[in-house]
């Protein structure tokens, strides 16, 4: 570069920035796609529910296709509720002119106040309404085992999933424990087919949740580890089919730690369940920041930078260069 000036070095240097950050996008998806594991790479499922979920718009929860919530309102329980989306979208309708009448009450100054009010019947009865199999998420702004949801409710959602087995429902909570009772309560004791229970495990301390989960009568039995905000540690895998791990998102977000994943990931792997790596949740989480070579050199913030190599999901979700998106193959209603 003798003789070269000030301007026509920096010109120089942002070419070859740019060229091996071209070489970062177009290796990410090749080593994605790549065949060295097939236990791990996506199945026709996953890619039905995929490519579902892109067509309908409907909710950005890459496991899910839709969302439904028959009841709305919650309480906080677990260190995993500490930037809890669901509040935060709560505290924002319940303070709209124009939002739904049903999250009045539900929160006062940003937290959830545990009133849990029934939604309009239009939200309620949806999924009787959509005659295309759907995969729904229900109650994503409320847990549909917590003790302030009516009996009746609960009862007459679950007689709503039951009618329309053309659909899939996943149910997950931070309370497990109340499943058998409640259930009991209403006289039900057995879960439709069409119904997944899945527990949300964020780290060590809520562990004793996969136990309460693991024996409960469902077609499908999952984890979602997310937000991931500790190791998880040793797990006993026995009666579950599916495992999620995220790292949180938002304002505030905590940390994600690859070798935290890694240990839920190998888990899976030796005991045979299925693996689905959500997110990283933040750039700074996501592994592939430590490649970042800086704003004055790339030109970019961390933020698109990794968006530019690892465009999925809030963060990125790519795991030693590989996307785990896998589900239980029989899971699914056909």
């Amino acid at each position: 570069m003798v003789g070269m000036t000030n301007a026509e070095r920096q010109a120089r240097f942002r070419e070859r920035r740019k060229a091996e950050l071209e070489a970062l996008r177009n290796a990410a998806p090749a080593v994605a796609a790549s065949d060295e594991d097939d236990d791990f790479r996506p199945s026709s499922s996953v890619a039905l529910v995929s490519a579902l979920n892109k067509r309908s718009g409907e909710t950005s929860i890459e496991w899910t296709e839709a969302t439904i919530n028959p009841f709305v309102g919650c309480t906080r329980v677990s260190e995993g509720c500490r930037s809890c989306y669901a509040e935060r979208d709560a505290h924002r309708f319940s303070n709209s002119v124009n939002g739904p009448p049903a999250y009045a009450g539900t929160t006062k100054d940003r937290k959830w106040t545990g009133i849990i009010n029934r939604a309009s019947d239009a939200s309620f009865y949806e999924s009787l309404k959509n005659k295309r199999p759907t995969v729904y998420f229900v109650c994503s702004m409320s847990d549909f085992w917590h003790v302030n949801v009516k009996d009746e409710w609960r009862k007459e959602f679950i007689e709503i999933m039951h009618n329309t087995p053309h659909h899939t429902y996943q149910l997950l909570t931070k309370r497990p424990e109340n499943i058998s009772k409640m259930l009991a309560a209403i006289n039900i004791t057995e879960l439709p087919s069409n119904v997944w229970i899945g527990a949300t495990v964020e780290d060590s301390r809520v562990k004793s949740r996969i136990d309460h989960i693991r024996n409960i009568p469902a077609k499908v039995r999952f984890l979602s580890v997310e937000p991931m905000t500790a190791p998880l540690g040793s797990v006993d895998l026995t009666g579950i089919h599916w495992v999620i791990t995220g790292g949180e998102s938002g304002p505030g977000a905590r940390p994600c730690k690859v070798e935290w994943v890694r240990e839920v990931r190998d888990q899976c792997r030796q005991q045979g369940v299925a693996f689905f790596h959500k997110q990283w949740g933040t750039a700074e989480s996501n592994p592939l920041s430590a490649a970042y070579p800086g704003k004055e050199a790339s030109g970019i913030t961390l933020k698109d930078f990794i968006k530019s190599i690892d465009p999925h999901a809030k963060g990125g979700a790519f795991l030693d260069g590989l996307l785990f998106r896998a589900i239980p193959e029989f899971a699914l209603c056909q």
